[in-house]
């Protein structure tokens, strides 16, 4: 079967016009979510996303050109493009406000649920693993080099900490810790926090 994610893309855009309807979009979202838990990624069709969202297909193709694949990463990846570089003056405050930022996105049930259906179907599909990595993990990594890098002008941390590194234990730390429920999302900010802060400590 041909790789949905491996498909050539166009740059996601904002189309000129109207606004996009925030009911509308976000009940296309949910739609997507939902049907990704029902139907799997690989059974997901734009005729569905339409039907159950109450919208007709050119809404779809009016908003997200038709590419069902920016539909599932909007509705199931967090945007981390959207996402301001925290600044508050200190390592330790930034790095809270980031696990603020990756708890909130990552600890939806159905943005985890769905999350994980994608990664089960596309855990072996190297092409799709890559679109994946280019839409979330490498800007999640850019964001992180950026908090790192106040932090070293600072003279907070230690000198050669790796961002890419640290972005893929946050990331992989706050997903293990939702499916496991251990040690709970209360808890989660603040047992990473200290481990990042050790790990980061001059």
């Amino acid at each position: 079967m041909t790789s949905k994610l491996a498909r050539t893309r166009t740059p996601s855009r904002a189309r000129a016009g109207r606004p996009r309807d925030s009911s509308k979009h976000q009940a296309i979202l949910q739609a997507t979510r939902e049907l990704v838990n029902d139907v799997g990624y690989r059974g997901l069709t734009l005729k569905a996303i339409a039907s159950k969202a109450s919208v007709t297909r050119n809404v779809l193709y009016n908003w997200w050109d038709g590419d069902i694949n920016r539909i599932v990463e909007e509705a199931l990846l967090p945007n981390v493009n959207e996402w301001a570089v925290p600044d508050n003056g200190s390592f330790a405050a930034d790095i809270d406000e980031f696990l603020d930022l990756t708890i909130e996105a990552i600890y939806k049930p159905d943005v985890l649920k769905g999350f994980l259906t994608l990664a089960a179907e596309i855990v072996d599909d190297q092409g799709q693993l890559r679109e994946t990595s280019r839409y979330f993990r490498a800007p999640y990594a850019r964001l992180v080099a950026k908090i790192v890098k106040q932090a070293e002008a600072r003279d907070e941390i230690c000198a050669n900490l790796d961002p890419k590194h640290l972005a893929q234990m946050i990331s992989g730390s706050v997903l293990q810790f939702a499916i496991s429920k251990n040690p709970g999302r209360r808890n989660t900010k603040a047992v990473l926090s200290t481990m990042i802060q050790k790990i980061a400590a001059k």
